[in-house]
């Protein structure tokens, strides 16, 4: 995203905060002639000789929060917003309350197109009142992120993925052998595995105006499962959705869908419109409303019970900028309706859920996501599964961590566990399930 011009008042906020972090860090005589050489090129507007002297001390004087200070500002007005995201959440890691680094990074995270990021480390530094200066600076930067959605220009950005670990139950069955005094085809019986994940996709973003764009997004996945082979999996996925801004609120309209192939053969498609509507409220909250209407159907005959109509709509609330850590915490119910398409199909049904979600950061370039839900599915009684109405409970629970530019730039590692548990009235249906997993994604930055 391309800058503000909105930095008028920055000298003297600048000024203020390397004085505070150098008594922070040392007397003045102790900071090394090379830091005090690239500050003063900061303040006369040089930044790239200022990041030329800086670099060759990184490795020894990353974690000084004046270092990291300096380097993160002349980074940043070199173009190299990755690494000045790096460096001035290093500095917050140390000093949170220092509030120059934090209009910075806000900063970049606005120029690398993080808008959201940036909106709540701006309304965050609104709670901490900011001297004049930077508060100026702070309401121009939220009054264009008010206006605007995406970036001024057109972004691509692809990735690919790799993953692997253990699924305790790759094929989400029950555990028992034998249903109604039948024995099971072992297929249908609980069965754990290792897997490979290898996966690619990429998200484009292209304004239609000041206050509008469409977000694209589209992915290909396959997951090998060595020791449960029939249930390998290969997914298409793509989805397109144009969103408009007036202030406070948030409007999208799209579509999306997928396609997916289970043990080599075609196995399910769906395809829908999505609406959507937000607004924030307040510093850090924001409600919305959601709605989707799609089709479900699989590619055999004998699994044409299973083709429904389906319509999900939800409504949430998110509170972001919390703390030093910048934590989000959110909860969100929801409520759908499977249309069965197949005379006699049993899969009808009515569906009500909630589901409550955090993340903060762990560490500069680190962050945890924890989410748990609740979903309760009750089939149509007629004509009901074997003689009787089915009703399904199912909880989830996940956690992730995602650390950013490792092992190099343009990485991150994201070991992640998730549980499902599901009970029926109906002992087929019953299952749990534990997915342990670490996935590796590439993206430049």
């Amino acid at each position: 995203m391309a800058a503000i011009e909105c930095r008028a008042g920055l000298p003297a906020i600048l000024l203020a905060g390397l004085v505070a972090m150098t008594v922070l860090t040392a007397r003045a005589d102790e900071v090394p002639a090379a830091l005090a050489q690239a500050e003063t090129l900061l303040r006369a507007g040089q930044p790239e000789p200022a990041f030329d002297l800086l670099v060759p001390l990184e490795l020894e004087e990353a974690g000084n929060p004046y270092f990291d200070y300096l380097y993160g500002i002349a980074a940043l007005d070199t173009g190299r917003r990755a690494e000045a995201i790096v460096a001035l959440e290093r500095v917050l890691a140390r000093e949170p309350g220092f509030q120059g680094a934090r209009l910075e990074l806000a900063r970049a995270r606005f120029e690398n197109g993080d808008l959201e990021e940036a909106r709540a480390q701006f309304e965050f530094l609104l709670t901490e009142s900011p001297p004049p200066a930077a508060r100026t600076v702070i309401g121009r930067y939220l009054a264009v992120l008010d206006s605007a959605t995406t970036p001024v220009a057109s972004r691509f950005r692809p990735y690919a993925e790799v993953g692997a670990g253990w699924d305790s139950n790759a094929n989400a069955s029950t555990s028992d052998d034998a249903f109604l005094g039948f024995p099971l085809n072992s297929i249908n019986v609980e069965t754990d595995s290792v897997f490979i994940e290898l996966a690619g996709g990429f998200q484009h973003a292209l304004p239609t105006s000041s206050s509008s764009g469409l977000l694209t997004a589209a992915r290909l996945s396959h997951r090998f499962n060595p020791d449960a082979d029939f249930v390998d999996q290969t997914l298409v996925s793509v989805g397109s959705a144009w969103q408009k801004v007036w202030g406070p609120t948030r409007a999208t309209i799209g579509a999306s869908g997928y396609y997916d192939w289970l043990d080599g053969s075609r196995h399910a498609w769906s395809g829908g419109a999505d609406l959507g509507l937000a607004r924030r409220f307040g510093i850090g909250w924001e409600g919305a409303i959601s709605g989707r209407v799609a089709a479900l159907r699989y590619a055999e005959n004998e699994l044409g019970d299973l083709d429904v109509n389906r319509y999900i709509g939800s409504l949430g609330l998110t509170r972001s900028g919390l703390g030093s850590r910048n934590g989000r915490i959110g909860a969100a119910l929801l409520y759908g309706e499977d249309d069965e398409q197949a005379v006699g199909s049993p899969y009808g049904n009515q569906r009500l859920g909630a589901r409550v979600f955090g993340g903060w950061q762990l560490a500069p370039g680190a962050t945890a996501w924890i989410e748990s839900g609740y979903l309760n599915t009750d089939y149509d009684d007629t004509p009901g599964f074997f003689g009787t109405d089915r009703d399904d409970d199912q909880w989830t629970a996940s956690f992730t961590t995602v650390y950013q530019g490792w092992p190099l730039t343009g990485y991150s590692l994201a070991p992640t566990i998730r549980y499902t548990r599901t009970d029926s009235n109906i002992a087929l249906y019953d299952y749990d399930r534990l997915e342990l997993g670490v996935f590796l994604r590439w993206s430049p930055r």
